[in-house]
Parts: C-alpha cells; structure tokens; sequence
C-alpha cells in the first residue's frame, strides 16, 4: 500500500509538472531531432523532459515558461557567483571593446596565474586549459610521463570529467582514458594503503566525492595518501574542480595536506569556460622549453588563454575571499544539519543531507528510494525551488538565510507528507 500511494502522489507531481511547463516540452522535444537525449550535457537529461532555462539573475532563473525558481544548482557549482554578477559583467563588457581572438599573449594570463599560484599551497607553475575535465586529462598524463610509470590508482565513484569517471563496482565507463587503473576504496585507509607501491605513477582523488554523493574525505585519509607517495615516489594529484571553493585555499589548504599536482575549473573561469592544472614546479618544468635537462611536452589549445575566460576569472577573483566562502558554507551547513533536525524529528529515517560547506548532497534510504528522490525533486519544483535531479545542492554568493529558510519550509512539507509512506 505504501508503494502505492508513493507511486499515485509521484504521478501527480510529474502531471503538475508537466501541465505547467508545456514550452520546455517542447523546445526539448525538438531538441530530441538533432541533439542526443535532447542536450550535449548528460547530466542534465531527466525525464520526462527537464526544464529549459529562458534567463537568470541573481540567483533565481526563469524557464522558458515564465516560472521562477531559486537556484540551488548553480550550475553544478561552476555558478558560485549568481548569475550577471555586475563586477563580471562589467569586465566582459570592457573586454568586447578592446577585440577578442586575439591568437597571442595576454596580461590576464599572468595575472591569474598568480592569483591562482597565491592562492592554492601545491601550485608553483599553472597551465590553463578549457575544462576540469581537460585539466584531469593533463595532470595526470603529466604525472605519468614525470614518473615514468603506467598504473593510475583511482577511487570507486570517483569522478574526475567524462573520460575519468568511475562506478561504485570500480568500473570504468567506455568513455575513459584507456590508463592502467587500479581502484581504491574512498575514505579506506587499511584496504587503499596495499595497493600503493613503486609501480604506481600517480594518485587521482577529490578530497570530497561530488558526483559520488557529496562524501568528503577524512584528512587522515589524505594524508595516509601523501605519506604513501612520498615513499614510492607516486605524483599526488588533488581535483579541486569543485572543492576549491569551499575555502580560500582549497581543502588542501584548510585540511594542511599538499599535493604535487593539483586540478581547477568550474567557478574559476567567472562562467566561462575554464580549466587549471599545476604544481610544484620540477613537475611543470617539463612543459618548459627552456628547463635545462628536461623532455618537453607540447601542450596546446586555441582557447586555453582566450580573453573572455582570463578576463572573467581574475574579475571573478576579487569576489572569492575567505569571509565570503565562510559565509555561504555556513548556509549550507545550516541547510544540511537543519534538514537532518527536521526529518530526524518526524522520525524519518529515509531522508539524509550531507556534504561539506555549501555543497549539500541529498540521499534517500531504503527499496524506494529512486521514486523519493524523484518526488522531493519534483516537490521542490512545484514550491519555486530547482535542484539537481540526483539529489544535488550547491550555493552560490547570492544566496542568503532567505534562501534557506524556503528549502528547510519546502523540506518540513516534504517530510510531513511523506513520513508515513
């Protein structure tokens, strides 16, 4: 019985859904004619059809249906500044006065290399490229080819960009690098420790799973990692794409764990696309034409200095300081322990909010978990408030304890609902 009405009340959600956005269905039904699945982002296909997005500003968009939401997927943390944040807008407005394409050097590229060289402890040299996804690609081949080595230690439910993405069985997915992988179990110190030995060239890890569900690392775990390397002489590479934003240096700043390499993008490009790897600077020298002893690697990319991605990075710079990274994950952090205050008081068990900062990941429990995901999502559309289709939250500097207060109201409705169910 309990299955069942789950199943009629999801239903009525996805009808309402479906009655109140009739331009999405079908702006994405011809997108269906030309494009796979409707989009060239996988992530954002959902059935059954996702929302098609009009504008956005602030930190609320607007569907192409005229409906407002708040924003709490922030472009899967690559809008950690709102949307048409003005210090940004106007540097990109001042940059198409000046001629783009420019095919050569540009200031900016220094400019953010230092800011970036300033920032994050590992980095020494940086190279920027178009994507975190990229950036993983490059690191790690650069680790490979210092090291001398094949294997690649991973993580189950590590993922790193769509060529290095990884199953909770520690699969690898088609898409993927062809590299020599060996799989560790994230957060597992006794069963990753015997895996790493002088065959290993390089260690990929986030210090916090995203796509794998929010899990933040331990920081005895990444140090267990940084010990180990440093005795089998293995290239640590940290992906900070998204946990680089939880504090001003990184977590590899606020957790005092370095690594050799270490991987950026998302945020950093001000909404443009972006990507950064660097390091200590004997591992970047290989890229040095001029390094004495050294085989150089060729590395690059018609875009990689382009001016509207170095222009909006170091504007977007002056807005990503301690106090403001503080304040939005303390929102988060509210959001996560008052989520869990709220079902734990309903005597809900299903329902789990983890994370870290203002990365907020939302789990369900038990064999009808899918259909409750699928009904809290479509619960928080139909209350104004859109989220990741996966159970996905991310904030943004916008956001404020108004914000909030909406999802821990739209989450207590939830609760009281569905309790029973």
């Amino acid at each position: 019985m309990a299955e069942l009405a789950l199943t009629i009340k999801l239903n009525s959600l996805i009808e309402q859904y479906t009655t109140t956005n009739p331009k999405s269905k079908v702006a994405f039904g011809k997108a269906q004619e030309v494009l796979p699945a409707g989009s060239t982002r996988s992530v954002l296909y959902s059935t059954p059809f996702p929302l098609v997005i009009d504008s956005a500003e602030g930190c609320t968009i607007t569907s192409l249906d005229g409906q407002k939401y708040i924003d709490f997927v922030s472009d899967f943390s690559a809008g950690l500044y709102g949307h048409s944040h003005p210090v940004i807008h106007k540097a990109i407005h001042d940059a198409l006065a000046k001629g783009f394409n420019l095919g050569g050097i540009i200031t900016q590229e220094a400019q953010l290399g230092q800011i970036l060289c300033d920032r994050f402890p590992s980095i020494e040299r940086v190279r920027f490229c178009n994507s975190g996804t990229e950036a993983n690609m490059y690191a790690l081949a650069t680790a490979l080819e210092y090291t001398k080595r094949k294997k690649v230690l991973v993580f189950k439910e590590g993922y790193h960009g769509g060529t290095l993405s990884f199953s909770a069985a520690g699969n690898s997915s088609p898409l993927n690098l062809p590299h020599e992988y060996v799989f560790g179990t994230y957060n597992d110190i006794e069963t990753t420790r015997p895996l790493i030995d002088n065959t290993i060239g390089a260690i990929l890890i986030e210090p916090m799973q995203a796509v794998g569900g929010m899990k933040p690392s331990s920081k005895d775990f990444l140090q267990s990692l940084r010990d180990a390397a440093d005795k089998y002489g293995v290239v640590l590479i940290f992906d900070e794409v998204v946990t680089s934003r939880f504090h001003f240096h990184g977590l590899q700043g606020a957790w005092k764990v370095t690594p050799d390499l270490t991987t950026l993008g998302k945020y950093l490009g001000g909404g443009f696309s972006f990507g950064a790897f660097g390091g200590r600077a004997q591992i970047m020298s290989l890229f040095d034409p001029t390094a004495a002893g050294t085989q150089t690697l060729s590395h690059s990319g018609t875009f990689n200095n382009n001016v509207f991605s170095m222009t909006a990075a170091v504007a977007a710079s002056q807005l990503v300081t301690q106090r403001s990274l503080s304040r939005i994950n303390g929102l988060g952090d509210r959001l996560r322990e008052k989520g869990n205050e709220i079902a734990h008081a309903a005597g809900y068990e299903s329902i789990e909010f983890t994370g870290y900062g203002s990365a907020v990941g939302v789990h369900f429990h038990g064999s009808s978990d899918a259909d409750l995901r699928d009904a809290f999502y479509f619960h928080l559309i139909r209350e104004g408030i859109f989220i990741g289709r996966r159970g996905f939250i991310s904030l943004n500097l916008q956001h404020t304890d108004a914000e909030i207060d909406r999802v821990l109201k739209a989450i207590q409705q939830f609760v009281e609902d569905y309790s029973q169910i």
